[in-house]
């Protein structure tokens, strides 16, 4: 959670990872806290545990919801950008990046819809696949404007 929090930039991302951050912290202190309590506490802790564990899975699941509108914006701008792009080579890469970031966003949505922990592999295997693709996209695309240093 730490890493993807520090390489969030979207604000509302950010807010979404911190708040479950503090939900996982305070679950790993209680759990710290129950291992060194005595038996007559250890069942009022694994209360509060159980309580916070229902804590973490709804602010999970903020956090999805939250990456999926973050997704969606990041294609609208690249559409704007698109639109705006005069260059046939710079249109190409444009248009190579945002279909990635659209295979990206759709696989997202899916992984969040899955039940099964076999389908839910199956999708972060092409999520990390199509991240890949994705990165590799924009350092084409970042490389192309570092070289021409201008906007197209």
């Amino acid at each position: 959670m730490k890493k993807r929090l520090a390489s969030a930039k979207n604000p509302y991302l950010r807010k979404a990872l911190k708040a479950q951050l503090k939900i996982a912290k305070k679950i790993r202190d209680l759990k710290r806290q129950l291992l060194e309590s005595p038996r007559s506490m250890r069942a009022a802790i694994r209360a509060k545990i159980a309580k916070y564990k229902v804590a973490l899975k709804k602010a999970s699941k903020k956090v999805t919801k939250v990456a999926i509108k973050v997704d969606a914006l990041k294609v609208r701008k690249l559409k704007a950008k698109l639109a705006k792009a005069k260059s046939p080579v710079f249109r190409k890469l444009l248009k190579a990046k945002l279909k990635a970031l659209k295979k990206v966003a759709y696989l997202r949505k899916k992984l969040a819809a899955a039940k099964s922990p076999k389908a839910k592999a199956a999708l972060k295997k092409l999520l990390k696949a199509a991240k890949a693709k994705l990165a590799k996209a924009a350092a084409k695309v970042k490389k192309v404007v570092a070289k021409c240093n201008c906007a197209f």
